[in-house]
């Protein structure tokens, strides 16, 4: 199924399909380069920029996985293929690493027990303990005279 942005994508990818050089081009089935062309948007427009090198032009992120998947599968010698499979398994390990530390159930609930533990602090520390004292009898009958004398 062709989305919009496989389709914004495509326009992308057939201006840096022009950009590129014959030996570089021919490396490329005609069969993709066609593909990429009877799917591209009508409506999207992107320019390539030739001042800036590829990394450096602002497509989108389904484009940069295409380019990616064709830079790997027909651009490569076999020793780049190699290189670049055990440096995207490195990436990708180090995301799965990531995601596994910040979605522990373990230190989930320790951060959670830490958060109430703080909070917990924080009311106490907002609390003050007032305490209420009854007037003596005595006091009040003494009180009771003293504002009789007052008036």
């Amino acid at each position: 199924m062709i989305t919009k942005e496989l389709s914004e994508s495509a326009v992308e990818i057939t201006s840096i399909f022009n950009n590129m050089t014959d030996e570089t081009i021919k490396k490329i089935p005609t069969d993709v380069i066609n593909f990429f062309q009877e799917i591209s948007s009508k409506d999207y427009f992107f320019q390539y920029d030739k001042t800036k090198k590829l990394n450096e032009q602002r497509l989108l992120p389904k484009t940069k996985g295409i380019l990616a998947v064709i830079y790997r599968d027909y651009l490569c010698d076999d020793m780049e293929k190699k290189d670049y499979i055990e440096y995207c398994k490195k990436v990708n390990l180090e995301l799965e690493r990531q995601k596994s530390e910040k979605y522990d159930s373990n230190n989930i609930f320790e951060k959670r027990n830490l958060l109430k533990s703080k909070e917990a602090k924080e009311d106490i520390q907002e609390q003050e303990i007032t305490i209420y004292q009854k007037e003596s009898f005595i006091k009040k009958i003494f009180n009771k005279i003293k504002k009789f004398f007052i008036k």
